[in-house]
C-alpha cells in the first residue's frame, strides 16, 4: 500500500496535468463555467425547501442550510464515481502507449472534483453564516479532517470500481443505478429520526451517511464529531482504500490488454 502511495507521489505531475485537462474539458463550452460546481446544489436546496420544507412541511429546523450542507459533499461524491468508473476506459489510448501508476487516472478526477468541492464550501460558508447567519463555531477546525476522510473514502471506492470496469463494462452502469439508489438511503433531505428503527443499523453502516452527519455536526450545529459516524466512516473508508489499491496493483499491468 505504502509503495503505491510513493509511486503516486512520483506521479504527480501527471495527475496534475490530467486533472487540469479534466476541469478544462468539462467547462470549455459553459458560459457560467466553474460556476455550475455552486450552482447545482444551491438550485436543489431550494427545489427540495419548497417541496419538502414548504409543502409538506418536514419540521427540520433551517432546513435550506441543512440540505445545503448534505448536497455539497453529495455532489463530491456522486461526481468523482461516476467519471472515474470510466476513467482508465476512457484512456485507452493512454494505457496503451505508456506504463504509469493507473490509478492516477481516477484519482485525477477526485481531484478535479475536489476543485469544484472547495470553491463549494467557499459559497457554503457565505450561505451559511452571512445569509443564513449561523455563528462561527470552533469546531470548524475538524473540517479538514472530514474533509480528508470523505477524500479517503470516495478514492478507495473509486479504485475498486475503476478496475473492475475495465473487466466488466457493465459495472459504470450499476454504478449510475447505486448512486440513484444511495442518494435516497442517504439523509440529504430527511434526518435519521425519520428512518424507522429496523433500518437504522443498515443506515448507520452507510459511510456517505455518517460523513454527511459529521459535516452537519461541525458546520450547522457547533458539535464535536460523533465518534460512532467518525469510527465507522474511518473503518470503511480504510478498508475500501486498502481493497481498492490491492484490486488496482494486482491486475493494472494488464489493464492495456483488456481497455
Amino acid at each position: 500500500m505504502f509503495g503505491s502511495l510513493k509511486e503516486l507521489i512520483g506521479a504527480r505531475e501527471l495527475l496534475f496535468n490530467l486533472a487540469l485537462k479534466e476541469l478544462k474539458v468539462r467547462y470549455k463550452s459553459a458560459v457560467l463555467g466553474f460556476l455550475w460546481a455552486v450552482l447545482h446544489p444551491v438550485m436543489l436546496m431550494i427545489i427540495f425547501t419548497v417541496i419538502f420544507g414548504i409543502f409538506m412541511k418536514f419540521d427540520i429546523p433551517n432546513y435550506p442550510a441543512y440540505l445545503l450542507v448534505g448536497l455539497i459533499p453529495w455532489f463530491f461524491f456522486s461526481a468523482s464515481l461516476n467519471v472515474a468508473t470510466n476513467s482508465i476506459v476512457d484512456n485507452y489510448n493512454l494505457v496503451k502507449k505508456v506504463y504509469f501508476p493507473r490509478k492516477v487516472l481516477p484519482l485525477s478526477i477526485i481531484f478535479s472534483n475536489f476543485i469544484n468541492f472547495l470553491l463549494s464550501l467557499i459559497v457554503l460558508f457565505v450561505f451559511l453564516y452571512l445569509i443564513f447567519r449561523i455563528e462561527l463555531s470552533p469546531k470548524l477546525i475538524y473540517l479538514p479532517v472530514i474533509v480528508l476522510l470523505q477524500v479517503v473514502f470516495i478514492s478507495g471506492f473509486c479504485f475498486i470500481t475503476a478496475s473492475l470496469n475495465v473487466y466488466y463494462r457493465d459495472v459504470r452502469y450499476i454504478v449510475e443505478i447505486l448512486l440513484t439508489l444511495w442518494f435516497y438511503a442517504t439523509p440529504i433531505f430527511y434526518t435519521m429520526d425519520m428512518v424507522p428503527r429496523p433500518f437504522l443499523p443498515v443506515f448507520y453502516l452507510n459511510p456517505m451517511a455518517s460523513i454527511i452527519t459529521l459535516y452537519r455536526e461541525i458546520l450547522i450545529y457547533g458539535l464535536n464529531p460523533d465518534p460512532i459516524h467518525f469510527l465507522t466512516a474511518f473503518t470503511i473508508s480504510l478498508v475500501l482504500l486498502k481493497i481498492g489499491i490491492s484490486i488496482s496493483d494486482k491486475y493494472e499491468y494488464v489493464f492495456a490488454d483488456y481497455v
